[in-house]
């Protein structure tokens, strides 16, 4: 008996034999049955085949009509993010909320007003307004120059006044205590 030409991709009706993982042969089979035990994966791409009519045994993925089942799955395909607001409406000019050192200089300088708490809110003010314009230099973007200003010049005279209210208080304290009186010769 003459063999069959091997099935080709049309062959419906072509035949397969599996060599399974036991060492065992299973078929002969038709090409929907492998199909579908490659779905329920209980053959793989590397599983034995022999093709009806073929000579030699040969893996499945190497099977022209069975190759495209092992081809890898294409990545799904994520939405995309939406992009990035052209502009925050000038809210961060505002309200420097990209430039958190300037803000903070900003409401530490205008509480400095406080009385007992106008130094240490001063000073903070102060120095977080001067941390504020280095950030803004490094970050045009995160904004808060008036804010850091206004925290520097508000901290700043506010702690002078306080440091210089402080300075004449003691001074005018020391003057009345008879200790630090100056001697009066007559």
């Amino acid at each position: 008996m003459a063999a069959r030409p091997a099935a080709t991709r049309n062959d419906m009706s072509a035949n397969y034999k599996i060599l399974g993982s036991d060492g065992q042969e299973y078929g002969p089979v038709q090409l929907e049955q492998l199909k579908q035990w490659i779905a329920q994966r209980r053959v793989e791409r590397k599983t034995r085949v022999l093709t009806e009519g073929a000579a030699d045994w040969t893996i499945l993925e190497a099977v022209p009509e069975l190759a495209a089942l092992f081809a890898p799955a294409a990545p799904p395909v994520l939405p995309a993010a939406p992009p990035p607001p052209k502009s925050d409406g000038g809210l961060n000019v505002i309200i420097p909320y990209k430039n958190i050192r300037a803000l903070t200089a900003y409401y530490l300088g205008v509480f400095s007003a406080i009385p007992v708490l106008g130094l240490p809110l001063g000073l903070a003010a102060f120095a977080l307004g001067i941390l504020g314009l280095r950030f803004q230099r490094k970050n045009p973007a995160a904004g808060g120059v008036v804010h850091a200003w206004i925290g520097i010049l508000a901290g700043g005279l506010f702690s002078l006044f306080y440091l210089g209210l402080i300075i004449w208080g003691v001074s005018h304290i020391l003057g009345r205590s008879p200790q630090f009186q100056p001697l009066h010769h007559h």
